[in-house]
């Protein structure tokens, strides 16, 4: 009896809880479907009835974006939002959100009808919802795209950003009419079979936007998600930097075909909302892109410069209220006169995200940002750039000993670039490769530390070793590659030449090894800026291909540097070796064993003057 009644209270304790569970479940539901209304409506548009489905939050403030959405050919509203699922996010971010019907089967990506029909949409959703018409998106699906990319030049005072997905209008160079420069991003897949990637040439359609306005920074991101735990993933790409302002983003998918992809809802979201027609704009003048500051050191000896930030801002409307400038989301100064200058004094070790926005007096506001690198290490990959086919990588500067290039620009395709090397059996992926067409000596290179380049190397004094890998790109007899440390005058300190055993054959495609590694060892006499420079060898159309750079900090001197005389039966080499002035490796048996020429060696971090 007393078993049964135990038996019955854990049947009633679990009915009591399955009940709640099942009615928190059902409460949780209700309110996801009480967060937003769904609305068919219905306006005359030139004499014609046009419909959409319209989604509002069940808050809405007043001067919400509106986001508009035309779908494909064949389809309706319905589909679309079923497919993308945008309007998921309304409530929480707070918009309206319309899906457009078309007239029939397709839209008028030849004339003006369907383009009146979105101006009509902007105007009647201001009217019933007090929507911001300065905040206006507009993004697509298929024929819906090609209607935007149609549309994009008559429409950019009316449309604050565009995102057109998995379709470009081939048979136009919309660009070419576009007045001001254009925010847009493109999304499409990889795999797409109806607007194939490279059968219609979407990269370079996309670019020619960029190309268009003037871009002058590229960056890439692969295996880039959405969403951080998702499966889906693809390429970035972002073209910035133009003098008149403007963005366009690429984003090209794996794992997706011709069908509204759901999981780039976000994305799309988080890139329209950054704009607003009649936006102030902020340049960020110095620094002038992402700089790099590397100290190798001792622990707790390492510091940083400070940092000027200096910057532009105009408003559209209004006048300048105030700059206000950031390191990450900590202020650093507000000035609401001219000159914009601002200061970040002792910077820590870590990744600052310098930003600047500016504020009018209609409460508008713009943005721009760049990232300073203040890096600490004793064992540090200079090629952890090496990630974007065409492009100078970020922090290097290269020379043909006619044109001179500094990192993170835009990709080339030919001359001093990063080459992407294809063949599964390969020594690298990426390489940096330079050639010098004249043969002179030193009129070719690549450089790491270089301030032209925004980056910069501070060596304590102490002994290295730079680990490198470097091929031949054509030359089949091989020519030689010098790499030299030097200080900012260009004056050597040290260096050391190789041959390499691997000659790559000028085709990125073809087979080869990464060949026989380098190391070259050398001693740094006084703390202070160095340049790592690479040279090809004074040969006509001499060339090099660095696939690896490491360099490490084996070990420190404190002292610095310090005359002494010594003779040479009582010089040793130090447990840090013997170095001639310009930086050699002395072979250990010559200064233990007292052989020793008389000149002057660095040992253990002292100058010693042998007589």
């Amino acid at each position: 009896m007393y078993f049964q009644q135990i038996l019955s209270t854990i049947i009633c304790m679990r009915r009591l809880f399955f009940f709640a569970f099942n009615l928190s479940i059902l409460l949780l539901f209700a309110l996801q479907v009480s967060a937003y209304k769904q609305e068919s409506i219905n306006i005359n548009v030139n004499g014609q009835q046009r419909n959409m489905v319209v989604f509002t939050p069940d808050m809405l403030p007043a001067k919400s974006p509106l986001f508009i959405v035309t779908h494909g050919m064949n389809q309706s509203p319905e589909y679309q939002y079923d497919s993308d699922k945008m309007y998921l996010l309304i409530d929480t971010e707070k918009f309206v959100i319309a899906y457009l019907r078309s007239d029939g089967s397709t839209w008028d990506t030849g004339g003006t009808k369907d383009q009146n029909f979105v101006i009509k949409t902007i105007d009647e959703m201001a009217t019933r919802y007090d929507i911001d018409k300065d905040r206006v998106y507009w993004s697509g699906f298929s024929m819906g795209s090609m209607l935007i990319h149609h549309c994009i030049a008559n429409m950019q005072n009316r449309i604050a950003a565009f995102a057109p997905t998995s379709g470009i209008q081939f048979s136009e160079q919309p660009w070419n009419n576009c007045k001001k420069p254009v925010n847009m991003l493109e999304c499409i897949a990889y795999g797409d079979d109806v607007f194939g990637y490279e059968q219609y040439g979407i990269h370079s359609y996309i670019e020619s936007y960029a190309t268009h306005d003037k871009h002058t920074k590229y960056s890439k991101t692969t295996g880039y998600r959405p969403i951080g735990s998702s499966w889906f993933d693809g390429d970035l790409e972002k073209w910035t930097g133009g003098p008149n302002g403007g963005e366009v983003w690429l984003y090209s998918y794996n794992n997706g075909g011709h069908w509204p992809m759901d999981l780039n809802r976000h994305l799309i979201w988080n890139f329209c909302k950054r704009f607003t027609l009649n936006q102030p704009k902020v340049n960020i003048a110095q620094p002038e892109g992402e700089t790099t500051y590397l100290y190798m050191g001792p622990d707790g000896e390492a510091t940083f410069p400070d940092i000027s930030i200096e910057a532009t801002a105009t408003v559209t409307n209004g006048e300048v209220e105030k700059v206000e400038f950031y390191d990450g989301n900590t202020l650093i100064e507000t000035l609401t006169a001219q000159p914009f200058t601002a200061t970040l004094t002792a910077p820590q070790a870590g990744q600052h995200e310098l930003r600047v926005v500016v504020t009018d007096t209609n409460g508008k506001k713009g943005e721009s940002s760049c990232v300073v690198n203040c890096v600490v290490s004793t064992n540090y990959n200079m090629i952890q750039t090496f990630t974007t086919e065409g492009v100078v990588p970020q922090n290097w500067y290269v020379s043909n000993g006619r044109v001179k290039r500094a990192g993170g620009g835009l990709p080339f395709t030919s001359g001093c670039r990063l080459l992407r090397f294809t063949n599964e059996s390969r020594g690298f992926e990426y390489g940096l490769m330079v050639q010098s067409p004249s043969g002179r000596e030193k009129i070719a290179w690549a450089r790491f530390g270089d301030n032209s380049a925004r980056s910069h190397m501070t060596l304590h004094a102490g002994k290295y070793t730079l680990l490198s890998r470097v091929c031949n790109w054509n030359q089949p007899e091989f020519t030689k590659v010098i790499f030299a440390i030097e200080d900012l005058n260009g004056q050597e300190v040290v260096s050391q030449s190789f041959k390499p055993t691997i000659n790559i054959g000028g085709n990125t495609g073809n087979k080869f090894s990464s060949g026989r590694g380098q190391r070259f060892e050398f001693d740094i006499p006084q703390t202070g800026e160095y340049v790592l420079s690479i040279y090809p060898d004074a040969v006509t159309n001499a060339d090099f291909v660095l696939g690896m750079a490491t360099l490490q900090a084996k070990s420190f001197y404190e002292s610095g540097i310090k005359e002494i005389n010594e003779h040479p039966a009582n010089a040793s080499s130090g447990k840090h070796g013997c170095f001639d002035i310009s930086g050699r490796k002395i072979a250990e048996g010559k200064a233990s064993a007292g052989q020793l020429k008389p000149g002057i060696y660095i040992i253990d971090g002292r100058k010693v003057i042998i007589r």
